[in-house]
């Protein structure tokens, strides 16, 4: 696929310069970690996020209220990185408070909770350990941990009571340290080790369902298979059907979507159609990513959606009936995700023009572009190159012929003037407030764009879109830096896998997993 538009980060330091070597062959019997074209992540244990520790918390009990834990930083925008999530004096007690209401709750429920027939009996508690353990700590417990979960049961038994108790052996696994963290240690040795069954295991369930494994890939564990690239790749397309909540993460988090409720409320939007917006979203990416098994250019130009009355009546569309059903956009207009409401309120303002702020999320965001705003006065910057008068399109031209400006510029206004048929709120508008016309027709590299969805087609053939995209998802499912594509073994790789099966998401998940990087950590 050929690329699209070239940038101009070689101008100046903007753009995603790698420093982690260049690509190359390596030995496939030695391999040291110490390439710099095919590092391996280190040896790490890596915190559940709040979202995960809920989701497992439903796993095992069904109903268990939500409870508040602390969010690691984030990196590029992407949340769960494995660096940055800890548990430390200053949120402990979190952590301890979110054990004791759970656990609580647990044995106020009884044998159902539990899984047993009668709540209060020795062998209630016997099954209930037969049981939860390994679904906790996501491998079979070991007979020391097992004793120690009775001890915690029969040292409080006598004193408080059954059901006091049996929250006590809840509160002492959930703040078990197996629980919190997931270990990706390998075995015994130093340089490249591998992962432990059971760390692959989890290590592959939640990079695509977002919680532990299930009884399928704990059997794989079991019987040793999980080493097999050709089993990981059986999981990963078993569970691609359980996968929309990691793809709705991905997108919403690497095009930095969560200011939409911000921004619609800036916009004056209803806040109950802010909140459909989103919902169609995630409904969006299902349905084209998952249950399609769709592609990137699938992506970024399907011109029909799957939303409620409301939302096609904001589109100015036709919608089938009640509730949530598909209807068709009008294809001059909207095709992709960039055309959707969500991703356009996201990046909308109330004002006159949304140029800068769109344009820059994808020169930025999508193309892995590190920009450093420049000390300036924007607006007077504009006056003096243009006028007070100037229309929209003529300020983006001299922004992007500007000898200081156009480095960034002169890509990402062009992107983000197409997008100018769009006001703040997401709406369709053809004149500015104060009556001027829209001027969204473009041309980017020598290729005339006349409508937003023919360009955000030309971003699912971009070079530096793909680029980015396949960097950031192997970011997201790592919780590490992957790499760029053109200085990374295993990130080229899935970047080629990507391209060569013309943008599937699937076939770029595949990819990933199957690589021994995967598997392997650095010690």
């Amino acid at each position: 696929m050929r690329k699209q538009f070239p940038f101009l980060a070689a101008l100046i330091s903007i753009g995603c310069v790698g420093s982690l070597g260049d690509p190359g062959g390596e030995d496939d019997d030695v391999i040291t970690g110490m390439d710099p074209g095919d590092p391996r992540l280190d040896a790490r244990v890596w915190r559940l996020s709040p979202e995960q520790y809920n989701g497992e918390v439903q796993r095992f009990f069904p109903g268990a209220p939500t409870v508040n834990l602390p969010e690691g930083a984030s990196e590029y925008g992407l949340a769960n990185i494995a660096n940055t999530a800890r548990i430390d004096l200053g949120n402990a007690s979190q952590f301890t408070e979110a054990a004791r209401t759970i656990g609580s709750w647990v044995a106020a429920q009884g044998a159902g909770a539990a899984r047993c027939d009668t709540f209060g009996t020795d062998e209630c508690v016997q099954t209930f350990l037969d049981w939860f353990p390994e679904h906790a700590f996501r491998r079979p417990p070991t007979e020391d941990e097992r004793a120690a979960l009775q001890a915690v049961y029969d040292d409080t038994r006598p004193t408080y009571g059954e059901e006091w108790a049996f929250a006590a052996m809840v509160r002492a696994a959930l703040l078990s340290p197996e629980f919190l963290y997931r270990y990706e240690i390998g075995g015994v040795g130093e340089g490249v080790v591998e992962l432990t069954d059971y760390e692959i295991a989890s290590q592959l369930s939640f990079a695509i369902t977002n919680e532990g494994p299930d009884a399928e890939l704990l059997a794989d564990a079991k019987s040793g298979l999980l080493r097999d690239p050709a089993i990981r790749e059986d999981n990963v397309r078993r569970l691609m059907d359980r996968s929309a909540g990691m793809w709705q993460r991905f997108f919403w988090q690497w095009l930095k979507m969560s200011t939409l409720e911000s921004q619609g409320n800036e916009t004056e939007l209803d806040p109950q159609l802010v909140a459909a917006l989103e919902a169609e979203y995630n409904e969006y990416v299902n349905q084209v990513v998952v249950l399609g098994r769709g592609s990137l250019e699938d992506l970024l130009s399907t011109s029909h959606t799957w939303a409620t009355p409301e939302v096609a009546a904001y589109y100015g569309a036709t919608h089938p009936g009640t509730g949530v059903a598909q209807f068709e956009l009008d294809p001059a207009q909207r095709g992709g995700l960039l055309t959707l409401g969500a991703w356009l309120v996201a990046h909308g303002k109330k004002g006159r023009d949304n140029v800068v702020r769109r344009g820059m999320s994808v020169f930025r965001d999508g193309m892995c572009n590190d920009i450093v705003p420049l000390p300036i006065d924007l607006v007077a910057a504009q006056e003096e190159l243009v006028g007070a008068d100037a229309t929209i399109k003529e300020i983006a031209a001299a922004r992007s012929t500007n000898g200081t400006c156009g480095a960034c510029h002169s890509t990402s206004d062009p992107v983000g003037l197409s997008f100018e048929t769009f006001a703040g709120n997401g709406t369709w508008q053809t004149v500015y407030a104060d009556g001027k016309p829209v001027e969204a027709e473009v041309t980017l590299d020598g290729t005339f764009y006349a409508t937003a969805p023919e360009l955000s087609l030309g971003l699912a053939r971009d070079q530096e879109f793909q680029e980015c995209l396949v960097r950031r998802f192997g970011h997201f499912t790592l919780g590490a830096e992957f790499g760029a594509p053109m200085q990374v073994r295993a990130s080229k790789e899935a970047y080629d896998a990507f391209i060569q099966s013309d943008g599937s998401f699937e076939e770029l998940l595949v990819a990933i997993v199957r690589d021994r990087s995967f598997i392997e950590r650095k010690k």
